[in-house]
């Protein structure tokens, strides 16, 4: 799977842009604040109909204009024509359109899975478990088909549960929802126990890679004491649920612990590892997805030079070229030197971004999309 073409309407500080990426290493570079991470935030938006960094999506939409959209061509057969997703924003609301008929985010997150990698990759490592655990259920939604219906029967249950410790309800009316509570709470603990041991074979192989050092595990906590049982921690724990208002023990507490070097990544590792580890932990992610759902994600990486002397940055760029799927990257002062020796230029195109133009690079193949 791959996107053929992006076009971006009153996008940021885009009135249009477009271009066509690279089947596999696209590299946006340019100044500060000319655009690049906004190309990157346009692709995101049109593949997950969200932005990772606007608070509220109107903020996309390019001053005086009052709508913004995003079309990507995704390719997943080259004997195909490529499909034309577009995701358009008015007013806050969102609309998605498969060619010319409706959809939904579901079906588009199905359609253009990304993997993101930006300047808040560190939270990954450093904040709560939050952070992990999506990064541990993006993967399941792919490669699960059950997984999707799985989680929203545990968070109807979870909810309602929540609902009547908020509500003093008496406790028969909140236990009423703890048999679909715990058989669901079991049941995605399961298959997420299932998806950390595939993950962590394919991340230490990208760790390797990137790192030179095999020294890397996973370890995943249910969420509630595993002594007790869920359905002796939620017994244990009934009063204070019922103080403060929620449930304390489920998969809504798991935990994903990342070990480096047999020690915790997260209090252990320098930035320019942490941003190493994440991009090791989504390529093991991304080629899972690909290798069980048949669908190779699309890798955004924001910011090449950050964190990472010269040397890790050619090993960033060599694993993203072994990736078998499509890579974006943005860069304030690319080199082709930084490529590894072998590359040419079939593996990659290059685009120079400024004050709201997307332009090849003169001695790249990259392909723009004119104006209408």
């Amino acid at each position: 799977m791959k996107i053929t073409r992006l076009t971006a309407e009153s996008f940021r500080q885009f009135e249009h842009a477009g271009f066509e990426p690279h089947p596999r290493l696209t590299v946006l570079h340019g100044v500060n604040a000319s655009g690049k991470t906004s190309l990157l935030e346009a692709i995101y938006f049109g593949a997950r109909a969200t932005s990772f960094r606007a608070r509220r999506l109107d903020e996309v939409v390019l001053e005086k204009r009052h709508a913004a959209s995003v079309s990507l061509w995704i390719e997943h057969d080259p004997q195909n024509p490529a499909t034309q997703w577009t995701t358009a924003i008015q007013s806050g609301e969102v609309a998605i359109r498969r060619l010319t008929e409706a959809s939904n985010r579901r079906e588009l997150a199905q359609a253009i899975p990304v993997v993101l990698v930006d300047r808040q990759l560190h939270r990954v490592f450093e904040e709560g478990p939050v952070y992990r655990r999506r990064y541990l259920d993006w993967g399941l939604f792919y490669v699960e088909p059950s997984f999707f219906a799985l989680w929203r029967r545990h968070e109807r249950a979870l909810r309602q549960r929540n609902q009547a410790l908020r509500q003093r309800a008496p406790k028969v009316e909140v236990e009423v929802w703890n048999p679909e509570f715990i058989a669901t709470a079991k049941a995605l603990n399961q298959l997420r126990q299932t998806h950390v041991k595939m993950l962590e074979q394919s991340a230490r192989r990208w760790v390797a890679e990137l790192l030179q050092n095999e020294h890397f595990s996973f370890a995943l906590s249910s969420g509630w004491n595993e002594q007790l049982g869920l359905e002796g921690a939620l017994t244990e724990g009934y009063e204070g649920d019922r103080k403060m208002g929620f449930t304390h023990a489920g998969p809504h507490r798991a935990e994903l612990r990342v070990r480096f070097e047999q020690r915790d990544a997260r209090a252990f590792v320098s930035r320019g590892q942490q941003k190493l580890l994440a991009l090791a932990m989504a390529l093991a992610q991304a080629q899972l997805v690909s290798e069980t759902a048949g669908q190779t994600p699309i890798i955004l990486l924001d910011d090449l030079e950050a964190e990472l002397a010269t040397e890790w940055q050619q090993r960033l760029l060599k694993a993203l070229l072994q990736y078998p799927g499509q890579s974006l990257v943005t860069s304030l002062e690319w080199r082709d030197s930084l490529l590894p020796s072998g590359a040419s230029r079939n593996d990659y195109a290059v685009f120079h971004v400024e004050h709201g133009h997307v332009t090849p690079d003169v001695k790249s193949n990259a392909v723009p999309v004119p104006a209408p």
